[in-house]
């Protein structure tokens, strides 16, 4: 079918080229689009015979008593096979047949195009509607959502990761294509821009990949590299936050909750944050803060107020940095020694050693992510 909005987007170019007259007839042969807009909306009866019949050419110069018909050649417009409509042309048969066959093949040529991107358009509409599905709702039935991705070719069996990108002044429709150009998106992997800061990616795991665990950072940083280079030469700020690995479709969800969460609540001088590395604070973070304070409500006020933010600082950037002192000290601007002694100070209000003890350390580390969710 012959939508009137393109129909007309064509004379309107046609008038640039060429004075003749050109209609465009539709598959009930009324003219949906002329250079005469006159003629617009009249029946023409050649041109319903065309669509009708088996005809695909009639010159109507020795023809008489027809309405709305005039000299000239009319030609059948097929698409796929169908026959879709007729383009007419009034005027000297011998003159006007060149001009009329190219008008034909360039009608042709459109709304093939038109068609392949309306079938672009169809599955980016279901893609969207997939991943909404993935990401937005929970409980869907993991039949359907195994069903619809392999209309749209994307197979369950294999792990995948996803990568969530946040910019502020990138438009997310070309950042997507630039994602979808690098020479390691395969078609496993999937991705969408869900609005004007984001882009999220679905990235498959190789088959073959030995140390998926040790390997992952490897293999997306070289998948992103293309991506965050083109960020940086146009000083764009971009964050990438990687969520958690999924087998099932009915589990995505929870990897996308993942990748949220790290937005929201990671903080690093790095371009990417990996949820992976974070765990510890999720985990506090989703536990009911009431039996947290049941744990170590008497060690928060063993510990002076005047002592919490102390602890806070020192212990935070000790956990960050392994418990390497120096490492921690450049971070807190303080000579190390100094550090020593607000450790040692802290070690002995809680009679804990993290450095030597194994358990002290992963109690330290639960009190203080207590402690830093408690201040908000």
């Amino acid at each position: 079918m012959i939508s009137q909005d393109l129909a007309q987007k064509f004379i309107e170019q046609v008038t640039k080229y060429t004075d003749y007259n050109v209609n465009i007839m539709d598959e009930d042969g009324i003219i949906i689009a002329s250079i005469d807009p006159r003629r617009v909306g009249q029946y023409h009866e050649i041109a319903h015979r065309i669509v009708t019949g088996t005809e695909d050419i009639i010159d109507t110069t020795a023809l008489t008593g027809l309405t709305n018909v005039k000299p000239g050649i009319n030609m059948v417009i097929m698409a796929d096979g169908q026959r879709e409509g007729v383009v007419g042309v009034t005027g000297d048969p011998e003159e006007i047949r060149p001009v009329a066959l190219i008008v034909k093949m360039a009608i042709e040529t459109m709304l093939k195009y038109e068609k392949q991107q309306e079938m672009v358009r169809l599955r980016e509409n279901r893609k969207a509607n997939f991943i909404h599905l993935l990401t937005e709702v929970e409980g869907t039935d993991p039949e359907d959502l195994k069903s619809m991705a392999r209309e749209l070719g994307y197979p369950e069996e294999m792990i995948r990761i996803p990568v969530l990108i946040r910019v502020e002044n990138e438009d997310t429709g070309e950042l997507l294509s630039l994602v979808r150009k690098s020479p390691w998106h395969t078609g496993r992997d999937f991705s969408i821009a869900p609005d004007r800061f984001h882009v999220l990616i679905f990235k498959s795991m190789p088959d073959d990949c030995r140390d998926l665990f040790g390997d992952y950072k490897y293999i997306l940083g070289e998948y992103l590299a293309p991506v965050l280079k083109y960020l940086r030469e146009r000083g764009e700020p971009a964050r990438f936050f990687i969520g958690s690995f999924q087998r099932r479709y009915a589990d995505y969800i929870y990897a996308y909750r993942h990748c949220r969460w790290a937005e929201r609540n990671v903080r690093t001088d790095s371009s990417a944050a990996y949820f992976y590395d974070h765990i510890g604070e999720y985990l506090h973070a989703i536990t009911p803060f009431g039996e947290m304070a049941h744990i170590f409500a008497i060690y928060e006020q063993k510990l002076p107020a005047e002592q919490h933010e102390l602890f806070l600082t020192t212990f935070g950037e000790l956990i960050a940095a392994n418990y390497n002192f120096k490492d921690a000290a450049d971070k807190l601007y303080i000579h190390k020694n100094t550090l020593f002694y607000r450790y040692n100070k802290l070690k002995e209000i809680l009679g804990l050693d993290p450095i030597v003890s194994a358990a002290d350390r992963s109690f330290v580390e639960e009190f203080y992510y207590y402690m830093k969710r408690k201040k908000g």
